[in-house]
């Protein structure tokens, strides 16, 4: 086993003359005071002291751990011009912690970065730097000794660490996904663009807000609009709103922003802060979370207050931060998160219309198909008062394309559509009926009134079991 070491460098020898040039010069005002010859004895005793003494160092900086690790490696190079080496020798007394990193960068490719127990070499005998990562408050930690008069260069590579994470992260204008582990995953958005997607006229309009800070940051904050900013995607289920936010997120990466997608929303406030780091890269940061509802519903619990708290507060009040939230139940919303500081605007996604409709078998039938214009108008009326969602408008036609394997011809007859919406019509109108005489909670009720009493008050119960059931469901 070896340790990664730091050794001579014209850095460190600069580090050197500089602090020997400052402490010349004080030596020389000192021998041109009124000091008395014992006072400056004793004041070379010190320094004399001081000069190779150990002291110790402790920093911690709020980021994600391998871009910590990545600035925290490359602000080392900078300044001693020493990065990702390998000792040929353990140093004496030295200990087996050598660990090496693996950072995967946003073209994908990968890099290796010393991490754990790295020797200062020629810093002082037995000085180290320990780097290690604390997953509960999201801190790169770096500690350990040097002497005394390479302090200020520890100064320097944590200060330069963290400009470089404040100004070149790796996730600057990338967009990634977070989960419990807390672990960035780079975001795939290269397809996003083929996915079909048909807005309103009014969806649009209330999108508008939005995507004027996404797509002109720079006009925005001319004319004095904060980019901080919060919207919220509300409709039913298959109305577009997480295609709409990945559609969103490739157009804020292509306009130097970075973007977050959170697998669970009691991630939020969590990731809110830990954003700070990344606000400076580019225009800021983008924070998408589905399904807020989860955690801001009913009373207000320790969870909800957190996200409020860090909405309101000073973690994020001076940061380009916009969250992006989507709900399918916007009545289930406690009403203090939709206040207007915290959410801008609330965007209604709602079922097909009679004008999106018409616009989505048009794109859909575009190409290989001819689409009948007679009674198109109707169809897409008669699709308008079924209350259809796009991503269920999509399974009908792939069902109306489907049907056409069998057809000699490419021409798309209305009656083809409609046949296709009465189907989905019906199944839907099946699933949701209920049939009670199988339920697993009638068997229960059977079974307990059974064994548990005669038969006149097992009567009694049972009907009341049952009545309970039927209502709960």
């Amino acid at each position: 086993s070896m340790e990664n070491k730091i050794g001579e460098t014209p850095t460190r020898r600069s580090y050197i003359k500089s602090y020997e040039d400052q402490k010349k010069e004080e030596l020389i005002a000192l021998g041109q005071s009124k000091q008395s010859w014992n006072s400056i004895l004793k004041y070379l005793k010190v320094e004399i002291q001081k000069s190779t003494e150990i002291v110790n160092f402790n920093y911690k900086i709020p980021c994600f751990k391998e871009d910590g690790a990545y600035q925290l490696n490359k602000a080392v190079q900078e300044l001693t011009g020493v990065a990702q080496s390998v000792g040929d020798e353990k140093p004496s007394g030295g200990k087996d912690n050598v660990e090496l990193l693996d950072v995967k960068l946003s073209d994908g490719s990968r890099v290796k970065v010393p991490y754990g127990q790295i020797a200062l070499s020629d810093m002082g005998e037995n000085a180290i730097i320990n780097i290690t990562y604390n997953n509960n408050t999201n801190d790169l930690i770096i500690t350990g000794s040097c002497e005394f008069r390479f302090q200020s260069l520890m100064d320097d590579i944590i200060e330069r660490t963290s400009l470089l994470l404040n100004t070149d992260s790796i996730y600057k204008n990338q967009a990634f996904q977070l989960e419990e582990s807390f672990r960035p995953m780079y975001l795939n958005l290269s397809n996003i663009d083929k996915e079909f997607m048909v807005l309103s006229s009014k969806t649009e309009y209330e999108l508008k807000p939005l995507m004027a800070r996404v797509q002109h940051p720079d006009m925005c904050v001319k004319n004095g609009i904060p980019l901080k900013y919060g919207c919220l995607l509300e409709g039913p289920y298959g109305t577009g709103k997480t295609l709409l936010a990945f559609k969103i997120a490739k157009e804020a990466i292509a306009n130097n922003w970075t973007f977050i997608y959170l697998k669970s929303p009691a991630l939020l406030a969590r990731t809110l802060k830990l954003s700070k780091t990344l606000d400076k890269n580019g225009n800021g940061v983008i924070v998408f979370v589905e399904d807020i509802d989860q955690v801001t519903k009913g009373n207000r619990d320790s969870a909800m207050q957190d996200i409020l708290n860090t909405l309101d507060g000073g973690d994020t009040k001076q940061m380009n931060v916009i969250a992006l939230f989507t709900t399918n139940h916007l009545d289930q919303i406690e009403p203090t998160f939709l206040r207007g500081k915290r959410i801008g605007s609330i965007v209604s996604m709602g079922y097909l219309d009679a004008a999106t409709a018409k616009l989505f078998l048009q794109e859909t039938f575009n190409e290989k198909y001819n689409l009948e214009e007679e009674g198109l108008d109707e169809i897409c009326d008669y699709i308008a008062n079924k209350n259809i969602a796009p991503a269920f408008m999509a399974e009908i036609t792939e069902s109306v394309k489907t049907n056409m394997v069998f057809e000699d011809h490419n021409e798309i007859k209305i009656e083809y559509i409609k046949s296709s919406v009465d189907n989905y019509i019906r199944q839907v109108n099946l699933s949701q009926t209920k049939d009670l005489s199988e339920t697993p909670q009638l068997k229960l009720a059977n079974a307990l009134t059974e064994v548990l009493f005669d038969s006149e008050k097992a009567k009694r119960f049972k009907t009341e079991i049952i009545d309970s059931v039927v209502e709960s469901l």
